[in-house]
């Protein structure tokens, strides 16, 4: 047999540039990303794929070039004669190429995003433009050669040469800097000089269904349609085996390429997708039970991040095949939960949601997935939460107990209300601690197997996670409730000793814990970072280390050692791996495993390396592989592109946008700078946008910020559309950029516009304000004079005819207040007259009054005779006396004189009685005689006292009156 590495050491350098290791796994399945018709919403059928230098992928669809941008499809042209695409090719200026059914032209992208597609069949001579499909399309130097059965059509200089067919050919290809055509009759020849040459040995090639040619001219390999490979080397051609033969002599090849470090990627028309390595060795076989959507491969195109696009009769795929994950499937694809996994002599075993299964690990290996499947172990048929493998012996820990496995049988140990897992403890390796739902059970080793004990008293909690340190302490953490540390008694059948740990005792929650032991250390797993115990205040504290490489912001759901020194984890949603390095510090690497955020089970994440490097884990959507030997380059730039521009307000209206036919192409060039002046009606906007990153697109994220409107960048989110609205007048730029799952940040895309004020905040607007407003002010500054004027004249008449009435008002109110003194001056006369006339009436009854009581005075003491005795003029005297008291108490005197004196001044003296009631009579007339300002000695004989008797009242009435002692009792009276 002819080995594949001679044929390899010819054609691998023609990719050692290639910016990948790009060593395609043989574990497993890659990870495929299927868009079905429904999704693109074009033909199911696609016939040729490319990508240009920013990134866009291309596709020949049934109804015309299909565009995809990482987040939207659509087609964006057509060929002329409205015919399928059946081929694509690009040159260094991204203009696109296209060969159809009795078509062929070019693209341009014009400035407003439309795409222009200009047939070349013009320029063809009459005779020839009657051809079928044009199955290649390849830009060749300067020149671009468009390949039917019936010709080649060589376009240079805007002219084209054709080649015509002896009787037709079979196929096309490109071999490093030469190009070949296959004819029915004649076999391979040169395309040299617009001119086809034979070439040695050529004609054995005549009536071959060969599909792909790669090599040199000397050194040919040659993949044929239904024979598997040939060498053509030293004029002999002859059959290369390799270990896909089967497949391919009996699924009809139908595209052929060539892989960076000479591994083959082949198309067949019912069985999928074949790779094989340099030395036809099967690596991948990928058909629609590994999870591709259809059978038919129509072409294969390898884009710059290392990703496999396959175009396909009925839809498009993605394969990762430059990634170091992939899934481990098999014939069956079933769907389920994985729990755990374990290698055990030579077999994988999964735990599962639906029991355990296990399959031949050493042939899957091997790439012989389409006959190995899994297997159910019988007897399991519940969760498998845990497996492992304890001194030599493999149990399985599921919801009716604890089971040992043997090949593809389990055998009972133990009946529990359920397991969790086992530990072996450390200073007694014949003894097994199992954590059940509902608290621990002991087995024992014993005749190679592993032996149900009992039930240990005294613990009854869940426990699913559990460690054991050196000194035989038991580490146990409940989910719910925080961290148990037990100690058995010496027959381990029951508690000695237990202690409890949460919040209280230094965590940052209660919640979400776990423990793990590490290099003979216990660690704890928390809601924000990794704990330990402290030794001396036995208090919980972060850990240094993995506080300075995993910080103490996140959930510590997993910690991992594997026989590597390296540590896993799952924090937050990032898994990652912690290697040691030679200097003794730590290296983090997280990128390779992006892909697992959201993957695993809640609470039940796993991860299960072995001695060869395998790495397992344990997600919903089955069991994933990592080998650290593939390498892939995470940091690769690439774009955030706009996809549409619209007006929404008063109706959508496109601004830009690549959808076919959507807007005019004519309006703009491709030289053209597209800068969009908008008017204030359409100030709302609606921007579409994506990154040309295809790895996990679902998974980037994007930020945005308007220039002119907004002060700073949005916040990172997966949201592909921002709409704005009300924007004011103002000149705008766009900007977007994308993050994908690799935190790699792209290239940003910027749209520039620019919206024109309203009608009414135009510069011709204002001008129009400026002069009707001085126009207005004009006028206003006309009629505010004219009208001051009619004003003033009309202020003066007004001032003349109120000066009238004013006059005459002052006259009338002159004649008043003259009317009013008189009749006042009348008043006062009278009621002076009155006075008076009541004195002198007053006086004239006194003074008769007075003059009888002299006249009684006088006819007493005319009877007094010094005749008379003694005791009779003493009668006639005390008579006269008693007469002149009565007089002198002039009470009917003081009436009439407190009426006038109360005329005169006021009401005084019944102001006084009110104000102050406990004054006497006599009292009074004091202060009535003050208020005349009668001095002592002139009150004293009108009150018919003394002097000093006078004092003594003025005294009491100080009293009566609460008058200080340097207060003067006249200047009161006066001016009460």
């Amino acid at each position: 047999m002819i080995k594949f590495r001679i044929r390899f050491l010819c054609t691998s350098i023609l990719f050692v540039t290639f910016v990948l290791n790009a060593q395609i796994k043989k574990i497993g399945v890659p990870f495929i990303t299927n868009y079905s018709p429904k999704t693109y919403k074009a033909a199911s059928e696609n016939w040729d794929v490319l990508q240009d230098s920013q990134g866009m992928m291309y596709f020949a669809n049934h109804f015309g070039l299909l565009q995809f941008d990482g987040v939207r499809w659509g087609i964006i042209t057509q060929p002329e004669n409205k015919s399928m695409v059946r081929s694509l090719a690009i040159d260094k200026n991204d203009k696109i190429f296209i060969g159809a059914q009795g078509d062929f032209g070019f693209v341009t992208k014009q400035s407003n995003g439309q795409y222009d597609y200009t047939s070349l069949v013009k320029l063809l001579p009459v005779s020839s433009r009657n051809f079928s499909d044009v199955w290649h399309t390849i830009v060749y130097n300067d020149e671009v050669i468009f390949f039917s059965y019936e010709a080649l059509f060589i376009y240079k200089n805007n002219k084209i040469q054709v080649i015509k067919a002896t009787t037709s050919f079979d196929e096309f290809f490109k071999i490093s800097t030469n190009l070949y055509a296959l004819d029915n009759k004649k076999g391979l020849l040169k395309v040299k000089d617009d001119q086809l040459i034979s070439i040695d040995g050529g004609s054995k090639f005549a009536g071959m269904k060969i599909l792909k040619l790669f090599g040199t001219e000397n050194n040919l390999t040659v993949l044929t349609q239904k024979d598997g490979f040939f060498i053509y080397k030293n004029n002999q051609l002859n059959p290369l085996k390799t270990e896909a033969d089967y497949l391919l002599k009996q699924n009809q090849v139908s595209v052929g390429i060539l892989l960076p470090d000479g591994y083959y990627a082949i198309g067949t028309r019912e069985n999928g997708l074949i790779i094989i390595d340099k030395n036809g060795h099967l690596i991948q076989h990928i058909n629609k039970q590994m999870g591709l959507q259809n059978e038919y491969v129509t072409n294969l195109k390898l884009d710059a991040a290392g990703n496999l696009w396959v175009t396909l009769k009925d839809g498009i795929a993605l394969i990762q095949i430059s990634s170091p994950l992939s899934r481990i499937l098999d014939t069956t694809n079933f769907e389920t939960k994985i729990y755990c996994s374990q290698i055990y002599q030579n077999k994988l075993y999964i735990g599962t949601d639906n029991g355990l299964f296990w399959l031949d690990w050493e042939k899957y290996k091997l790439g012989q997935h389409g006959n190995i499947h899994f297997q159910r172990v019988a007897g399991m048929s519940e969760t498998v939460w845990n497996i492992g493998v304890f001194d030599n012996v493999l149990l399985a820990f599921e919801k009716n107990g604890i089971f040992e496995i043997n090949g593809s049988a389990a055998k009972l140990v133990a009946k529990t209300d359920g397991a969790w897992q086992g530990v072996v403890m450390p200073n007694h390796p014949d003894l097994l601690l199992v954590g059940g739902y509902s608290g621990l059970y002991l087995l024992k080793k014993a005749n190679q197997s592993w032996v149900y004990q009992f039930k240990i008293k005294g613990f009854k909690e869940s426990s699913r996670v559990i460690t054991i340190d050196k000194e035989d302490n038991i580490w146990i953490a409940h989910g719910y409730k925080g961290i148990f540390k037990i100690r058995l008694n010496n027959t381990f059948d029951s508690i000695a000793s237990m202690h409890f740990y949460d919040k209280k005792d230094g965590f940052p929650s209660s919640i979400f814990l776990n423990t793990v032991k590490l290099n003979n250390q216990i660690l704890f797993g928390t809601t924000k970072g990794v704990y330990k115990q402290d030794p001396s205040t036995k208090r919980m504290v972060p850990d240094a280390v993995f506080k300075k490489y995993l910080g103490m912001n996140n959930h510590i759901r997993l910690l991992k050692s594997d026989n590597k020194s390296a540590i896993w984890y799952v924090s937050g949603d990032n898994t990652g791996r912690i290697n040691q390095k030679k200097d003794g510090g730590f290296s983090i690497e997280e990128l390779p495993f992006r892909k697992l955020r959201y993957l695993y089970i809640p609470g039940f994440e796993n991860i299960q390396t072995t001695q060869e490097g395998d790495v397992f884990f344990g997600t919903q959507d089955g069991l994933i592989h990592y080998n650290s030997i593939k390498n892939k380059s995470y940091g690769l730039k690439y774009k955030a592109v706009i996809s549409e521009v619209k007006s929404v307000f008063p109706k959508d209206s496109l601004l830009y946008s690549c959808r076919y036919d959507v807007l005019s192409a004519k309006e703009t060039t491709i030289n053209d700078k597209f800068y969009p002046v908008l008017p204030y009606s359409k100030n709302a906007l609606h921007f579409s946008f994506a990154a040309l990153w295809y790895d996990d697109a679902d998974g980037t994220k994007y930020e945005y910020w308007l220039e002119g409107f907004e002060p700073k960048w949005s916040d990172w989110g997966p949201q592909t559309e921002k709409e704005y609205t009300n924007l004011p007048e103002n000149e705008y730029t766009f900007h977007v950029r994308a993050k994908n799952i690799y935190d790699v940040v792209s290239e940003e895309a910027v749209f520039k516009f620019e919206i024109l004020p309203p009608w009414y905040r135009t510069s011709w607007a204002y001008i129009t304000y400026l002069f009707l407003f001085g126009t207005l002010i004009y006028v206003i500054i006309k009629y505010q004079k004219k009208l001051a004027e009619r004003k003033r004249q009309q202020l003066i008449l007004d001032q003349e005819k109120e000066l009238l009435l004013n006059q005459a008002a002052f006259n009338e109110q002159k004649l008043l207040l003259e009317q009013e003194n008189m009749n006042v001056i009348r008043e006062n006369l009278e009621a002076t007259i009155n006075l008076k006339n009541a004195k002198v009436a007053s006086n004239t009854v006194n003074l008769i009054h007075l003059n009888e009581i002299l006249l009684s005075i006088k006819e007493l003491i005319n009877q007094i005779d010094k005749k008379n005795d003694s005791a009779i003029n003493l009668g006639f005297l005390t008579k006269i006396n008693r007469i002149i008291d009565h007089e002198l108490q002039g009470d009917k005197h003081w009436n009439e004189f407190e009426e006038i004196f109360n005329q005169l001044h006021d009401n005084f003296i019944q102001r006084l009685k009110a104000s102050y009631p406990e004054l006497t009579p006599r009292d009074m007339r004091l202060c009535a005689y003050l208020r005349m300002n009668f001095n002592t000695k002139e009150i004293a004989p009108l009150l018919g006292i003394s002097v000093r008797g006078v004092e003594d009242t003025r005294y009491r009435i100080r009293k009566k009156l609460q008058l200080s002692s340097e207060a003067n009792i006249t200047e009161f009276i006066l001016n009460f």
